[in-house]
């Protein structure tokens, strides 16, 4: 039976960047991530890690502290992956306005963008946008948000472009953002899998080549296995970042799954 791989949402609860990247080079060669310790560093909280960007129009070590290393490790990887919390969550944390954060956000994504190839990456990268404020409930995500993601994918170069919420209540899924994103990323823990979301999601496995990262690996639990497994792009992961887990829990249980 094939296992799908291991994704990692970015947050992991270890003190330092040394071991933070340690864990990265053990368990996800396959797609490196830039670690985000908000646990023991405050700034790289992910409002504020936007915030401090749109102030600076670029990264800031400080509120990224595996930065440095991460480059050193994986300038070369044929592809890695950071994360960043979406316009919408922004706006919504802000109290403000989406239609005034986003181009706010497009400007700090350009800045980063020409950091990252400044520093010379050249692996494709994977862009995961952390969308928590996106549920079932919002009927749309914002308007405008189909605009932005064009914008983002222009700008990006050579790019994947994922969603994550960890909602309790998956979002429903757009035929626009469908289009515009390649991987998308939900908690299955709290709702099973519908019938109808089964043959939406073998569809677009099978025939659009998207990617569903199953967010069913809890705390101390065997990862929640669904006829999807077996699918072409089916990825399984913690329903959202490793915030909170203890560091030997998490090594342990990844090893286990890795045993499998």
């Amino acid at each position: 039976m094939k296992k799908p791989p291991l994704f990692f949402m970015g947050n992991l609860p270890h003190s330092t960047p040394k071991e933070a990247i340690a864990f990265v080079k053990q368990h996800s060669i396959h797609l490196p991530f830039l670690p985000q310790l908000s646990e023991s560093n405050p700034q790289e909280d992910m409002i504020g890690q936007v915030l401090r960007g749109i102030d600076l129009g670029f990264w800031d070590e400080r509120a990224s502290s595996c930065l440095e290393l991460f480059q050193n490790e994986f300038v070369d990887a044929p592809r890695f992956k950071i994360q960043i919390a979406g316009p919408y969550t922004v706006a919504r944390s802000m109290s403000a306005k989406f239609v005034d954060l986003a181009p706010l956000w497009v400007g700090f994504w350009k800045g980063l963008r020409k950091q990252l190839n400044e520093a010379a990456f050249k692996g494709e990268l994977w862009l995961q946008l952390d969308e928590p404020f996106w549920s079932k409930e919002s009927e749309y995500m914002a308007d405008g948000y189909t605009a932005f993601l064009q914008a983002v994918k222009e700008i990006g170069g050579d790019i994947k472009l994922g969603i994550h919420s960890c909602a309790a209540k998956r979002p429903k899924l757009f035929s626009d953002h469908i289009r515009l994103l390649d991987f998308f990323a939900f908690d299955f823990t709290k709702e099973p899998l519908s019938p109808f979301e089964e043959e939406t999601w073998k569809g677009l496995l099978r025939e659009e080549g998207k990617i569903l990262v199953y967010g069913g690996l809890e705390v101390k639990g065997k990862p929640i296995m669904t006829p999807l497994s077996q699918e072409p792009h089916f990825w399984i992961s913690a329903p959202c970042g490793f915030y909170g887990w203890d560091v030997q829990e998490l090594e342990k249980q990844v090893m286990e799954w890795e045993k499998q």
